[in-house]
């Protein structure tokens, strides 16, 4: 404590004279003190109890610290995926730039840089039915049908509420991204004023965060519902850190363990009951009641819906070939009879391809995304078919075309060589009298063990059959007439 004080004395003789007039070699000479103490304390910048340690230069360190905040800006505008870890710049400093710290150095070098110029952020208050934040959960993986696929997952937030909900796509195009705003929008019953985005490119054609443009598509839909979109900038996730939460939460309640379901449908459906169960019994710490209360509360609060909704799918004119087939993305799909070299109009979904002609529905089929996957109906190519008899044994509608259980389980157990046209003359049989009679009497037959279509008919018209069912074969009246006479021998029979 002594010492203490005594410096404080000798810092107040040092300021008293330096005051006074006294020049430094004066005083230095007559209080016995270096030059460096008389500079240090004469002017008061610096008082005993706040004392300056002079700074070691440390030229390395120097060097390593440039380098690395030059890769760490790089960094941030990269994808997060091609980023350097710690790890990768420790290796850089060393192979590129002969920088020779060690890797934990490098790691405490890199933390303190990152510590040293975070981004600051204010905690927000979300109003009620203000705002929802969106986001991709990508490629995430599930069995559909018992193929393993990489499923693609459009993740919607309410900040508010705390609810998540989310719709599953194969891919993550523009038409899956509208989509999904649809029945988002569907399903929430109302309106949300703005949404928050990263800079997705179904989202944005150029630029980001204030400066970013907005696809022509994507504003289409923000003019029909009329809400506006936000853009985050660039490595700023946590701007829509509900929807990054929203991720996790759906990855974590509907993707672990990975699920099988027989196709997208059955997905969405698992999907949304993990996600409904986690609305309704989940609580958010600081909130003051469950999702599901606060999010009925939020939907009172909400914009109406338009009255008729977004139109999403995309629209083809375009013909029938020769093959009955319209193509679309590479693929073939089959349409009914009698519509060869027509104008069609296609209507495209995720999902499903619809065939119109002059406004009427020809027929909707399962979409394919992979090319050659072409997909043939056996009914629409049964007049053709009934025509072209040859034909059935070679013909792509059968070998590889839709049909129900019961024709495929003719065809692998029908013992006669011409059985494919023969399931021709059978599925003919329902243009009369409809398909579920024909399929039930297919069920019958096939119950036999060897199906035919004689079998197929006789279980179809029972004791009730036309004329033309079987083919009778008569013989020779005469005979009977010689048998009254006694003319046949009893050996001839």
């Amino acid at each position: 404590m002594a010492d203490k004080w005594e410096r404080w004395e000798k810092y107040g003789k040092i300021r008293a004279l330096h005051l006074s007039g006294v020049s430094d070699r004066g005083i230095a000479r007559a209080l016995r003190v270096g030059r460096e103490t008389v500079k240090k304390f004469k002017n008061g910048a610096t008082t005993p109890d706040n004392r300056v340690c002079a700074t070691r230069k440390a030229p390395l360190r120097e060097a390593a610290e440039s380098e690395i905040k030059r890769m760490l800006m790089e960094n941030a505008s990269l994808p997060r995926k091609q980023r350097l870890s710690a790890k990768d710049i420790w290796e850089v400093l060393i192979s590129e730039h002969g920088i020779a710290i060690s890797e934990p150095y490098a790691r405490r070098l890199v933390r303190e840089i990152r510590d040293a110029h975070g981004d600051e952020f204010i905690p927000l208050l979300h109003e009620i039915g203000d705002s929802m934040q969106v986001d991709w959960l990508e490629d995430v993986t599930a069995f559909l049908d018992g193929i393993r696929m990489l499923v693609q997952v459009l993740v919607f937030a309410l900040p508010y509420s705390g609810a998540v909900w989310a719709f599953v796509y194969p891919d993550r195009t523009m038409l899956c991204f509208l989509h999904g705003h649809v029945m988002f929008f569907t399903w929430l019953k109302g309106i949300i004023k703005r949404a928050t985005y990263d800079n997705l490119k179904t989202g944005v054609l150029s630029g980001s965060g204030k400066n970013a443009v907005t696809q022509k598509e994507f504003q289409k839909i923000l003019l029909h519902y009329a809400f506006e979109a936000e853009f985050c900038n660039r490595a700023a996730g946590w701007e829509k850190s509900n929807a990054e939460n929203g991720v996790k939460i759906t990855r974590n309640k509907a993707f672990t363990p990975i699920p099988r379901v027989k196709d997208f449908s059955e997905l969405q459906k698992h999907v949304s009951a993990c996600l409904l169960k986690y609305n309704m019994t989940h609580k958010i710490e600081g909130k003051p009641a469950k999702i599901w209360d606060m999010l009925l509360e939020e939907q009172a609060a909400l914009a109406p819906l338009p009255l008729s909704p977004f139109e999403v799918d995309e629209t083809v004119h375009t013909k029938v070939y020769s093959d009955q087939t319209v193509r679309y993305e590479k693929v073939r799909y089959s349409v009914p009879h009698g519509h060869v070299s027509k104008k069609v109009t296609l209507r495209v979904s995720p999902f499903e391809i619809k065939v119109y002609c002059r406004g009427e529905l020809l027929h909707s089929h399962e979409r394919q995304r992979a090319g050659g996957d072409d997909q043939y109906v056996l009914d629409h190519y049964l007049e053709a078919l009934s025509r072209k008899p040859r034909a059935a044994g070679q013909a792509l509608p059968i070998a590889r075309g839709s049909m129900p259980d019961q024709c495929r389980a003719f065809l692998k157990l029908c013992p006669d060589a011409d059985a494919n046209r023969q399931l021709v003359d059978i599925m003919l049989l329902a243009r009369d009298v409809g398909v579920d009679r024909v399929l039930a009497a297919l069920d019958e037959a096939i119950g036999t063990g060897k199906p035919t279509a004689e079998l197929v008919r006789y279980h179809l018209y029972g004791q009730q059959m036309p004329d033309d069912a079987f083919e009778i074969k008569h013989g020779d009246l005469a005979d009977y007439d010689r048998l009254i006479d006694g003319e046949v021998d009893e050996d001839d029979g």
